[in-house]
């Protein structure tokens, strides 16, 4: 696979294990994410999730049969003008991503609103 390695060896490790199914859906949200917030760290937590932070964690992200769920830690701070967030709970909220062909858009809007509380 191709593309913008991780300055941690753990993310790099768990991208290059991620199956050939999901891996260009994955790869191509971690771009979009990445432009949006290049100040994000990333790491692995909880074994099998890549979360995006800063001084605290921000986005979480969830590897499922087909599909990519992105959990905005809080989530519920954010202006959904695209109407993709999901969720009833205090804080989180969730997008849901099954298609390179995602609304980049309104990632990006969600990932610099997530940078700015």
């Amino acid at each position: 696979m191709n593309y913008q390695p991780s300055q941690n060896d753990i993310v790099n490790d768990y991208i290059d294990n991620l199956s050939e199914e999901i891996a260009p859906l994955f790869l191509e949200i971690r771009a979009c994410i990445l432009a949006a917030g290049p100040e994000f760290n990333e790491s692995i937590k909880w074994k099998n999730c890549l979360v995006y932070g800063t001084t605290k964690n921000h986005i979480q992200t969830v590897v499922g049969k087909g599909k990519i769920s992105l959990i905005f830690h809080d989530g519920v701070s954010l202006d959904d003008a695209y109407g993709l967030l999901e969720g009833d709970g205090k804080k989180a909220r969730t997008v849901r991503i099954t298609s390179t062909d995602f609304n980049r858009e309104a990632l990006q809007d969600y990932v610099r609103q997530t940078l700015q509380r």
